[in-house]
């Protein structure tokens, strides 16, 4: 495998799993916030064996075993509400006429080296299920580029995901996925779509 580019997304949903409520906290990154500028690229790429022949080097993947392993959400920065709400910092305004956009980013109540993890779903534009869906499991956002603002062209920022390999030993019973990354159904016995509220997948013909 390689570098995959997703240009056209339904939405990001960031879920962090609530042991104590059995329940996922839910960030959403909805289509308007989006737009055609944002693009997710994620890099899944085996280990692979070199052998020497009399015909020559040959490489070959060595099951079970990732040399890259990366991903990362590039977006227009409009406003700091995609930023916060990317990496659960996001604090909404709540006065009268207050729209989606207003608010702010602190560290108040906040531990800067929290290393609580996030599953990453990007959803397809056009799928009515999870056919198009890819998620990474285990994320540790980060925002490590610099933002120029006054330039008179609108910021862009790379959120990296910094997945985590799933690790049987220390992420059995964690209230994620037994697997490093997804992509595509949920489900193989069923049609399913993620509940954009819940963070949860459902059998299609319920809420999303």
């Amino acid at each position: 495998m390689a570098t995959y580019n997703v240009t056209q997304m339904r939405r990001i949903v960031l879920r962090k799993w609530d042991a104590s409520t059995s329940t996922w906290d839910v960030q959403t990154i909805e289509p308007d916030s989006l737009g055609q500028d944002t693009i997710g690229s994620i890099n899944i790429a085996p280990r692979k064996r070199t052998r020497n022949s009399a015909v020559g080097t040959t490489e070959t993947p060595i099951s079970g075993t990732l040399s890259a392993f990366a991903g990362s959400i590039t977006f227009m920065l409009d406003t700091w509400e995609v930023l916060g709400k990317a990496i659960n910092r996001w604090n909404a305004a709540t006065y009268d006429g207050a729209v989606s956009a207003n608010g702010n980013i602190t560290d108040a109540d906040q531990n800067a080296c929290n290393e609580d993890y996030y599953s990453v779903i990007m959803q397809g534009i056009c799928d009515d299920g999870s056919t198009t869906d890819i998620e990474l499991t285990r994320c540790i956002p980060s925002v490590d580029d610099a933002i120029e603002i006054g330039t008179g062209e609108t910021p862009t920022v790379t959120l990296n995901l910094n997945p985590i390999i799933y690790n049987a030993t220390l992420h059995t019973g964690d209230g994620y996925p037994a697997y490093s990354y997804r992509m595509g159904d949920n489900s193989l016995v069923e049609k399913q779509r993620l509940n954009a509220s819940t963070g949860a997948y459902v059998a299609v013909g319920g809420s999303e």
